[in-house]
């Protein structure tokens, strides 16, 4: 990831952009159509209301269909103020969501910088690890190990990144190699 900052830093930008803005962007078209939704029936809700009283106190609804009437709008509008409350929660953790982008991209010129990897900057970085079953024997034994990243979760780099570095291979000891492989599609 470090080697494909400093060799593309506008590639890794784009590709968080990608990742990042790829689901924000539907989700948030979704809540905000929901949220347009949800506020033009609560205002429906308050003007039939406003005509329920009107109604009764020119007689022409009896003071008991009023009463379930105004009870009935009422429960509806408390639910559409909950559900109105809950889309702007929504779309004010969606805007939140655009700067993690960048939080990313300083924790890892931050890795760039430093000589030695430490505790408190793999927190910063990393979410978790998920590690496989080992497979094959021998030589050919392999583990699969993927990297979710803090900010933007799990990501899979291009295969134009390989062609051009070959810094993704790095041998930790005798006879132990670790390799990035794409996954195969």
């Amino acid at each position: 990831m470090a080697s494909y900052l400093k060799h593309d830093e506008e590639a890794l930008a784009a590709l968080l952009a990608e990742k990042t803005d790829q689901g924000m962007l539907a989700e948030k078209k979704a809540l905000e159509t929901t949220l347009q939704e949800t506020t033009a029936r609560n205002n429906k809700v308050a003007e039939l209301y406003e005509h329920a009283y009107e109604d009764n106190a020119d007689g022409k609804i009896t003071d008991e269909w009023f009463m379930h009437l105004s009870h009935k709008y009422e429960e509806e509008r408390m639910e559409l103020k909950e559900r109105i409350a809950d889309c702007r929660e929504k779309l004010d953790a969606l805007d939140r969501e655009k700067h993690r982008k960048e939080a990313f991209l300083a924790a890892i010129r931050k890795f760039m910088e430093m000589g030695t990897l430490t505790a408190p900057l793999l927190h910063e970085l990393i979410d978790h690890i998920d590690v496989y079953e080992t497979e094959g024997t021998g030589k050919n034994r392999a583990q699969r190990i993927v990297i979710y990243y803090r900010f933007v979760g799990y990501i899979e780099l291009p295969d134009s990144v390989f062609q051009r570095s070959d810094r993704y291979r790095a041998d930790t000891r005798q006879g132990v190699a670790v390799e990035y492989i794409p996954r195969l599609a």
